[in-house]
């Protein structure tokens, strides 16, 4: 239907060479544009389908019969050994894939000890550290709380130091006119 609206369009562009209308140009673009879309989309449908017609693997003994309704697949010897080497094949890739499973769960279970451990022994550096840290702190109050006692006490150590220069002093004198004296 569309395709049939263009072409009345386009034979009503080709008749009398009359000039269009806005309204008639817009439909005319509407109308391209939306034949388009619909190329586009029978496009996409294609490769989609295609895509799905790839996903679905069909075994070529299969793709010769003919699909009729109510049909019993009949099997042969040889399909019984194609299927039990199959189920072999399978079974083999699920021993490997299991193991390969297990390797990786004990390969992360190992990685986690260790990381336990690490944590363990980082856990022991920061306890030690903050004992420490508590230690250097209480020295640091003692510290303070001495610190008032200790300049009284240095005050007086300076006080009798200057004592003991007079005392030296007048001892020296005294010791001098003794000399003199005699």
């Amino acid at each position: 239907m569309k395709q049939r609206d263009i072409d009345a369009k386009n034979a009503n562009k080709n008749q009398g060479g009359k000039k269009k209308s806005k309204a008639a140009v817009e439909a005319e673009k509407e109308a391209k544009a939306k034949a388009e879309a619909e190329k586009k989309a029978k496009k996409e449908g294609k490769q989609q389908e295609e895509e799905v017609k790839e996903e679905v693997v069909i075994h070529p003994y299969e793709r010769q019969l003919a699909d009729r309704k109510g049909r019993t697949k009949q099997m042969t010897e040889l399909d019984d050994e194609i299927q039990q080497v199959r189920m072999i094949e399978l079974d083999y890739e699920k021993t490997q894939l299991m193991d390969n499973v297990n390797t990786n769960i004990n390969d992360f279970d190992e990685e986690i000890k260790e990381m336990q451990k690490e944590k363990y022994r980082l856990e022991s550096d920061l306890k030690s550290a903050e004992l420490k840290l508590i230690l250097l702190f209480e020295e640091l109050i003692l510290l303070k709380s001495m610190q008032p006692e200790d300049l009284r006490l240095s005050n007086e150590l300076k006080k009798c130091t200057e004592s003991k220069g007079f005392i030296i002093k007048e001892i020296q004198e005294i010791s001098r006119k003794l000399i003199s004296k005699r």
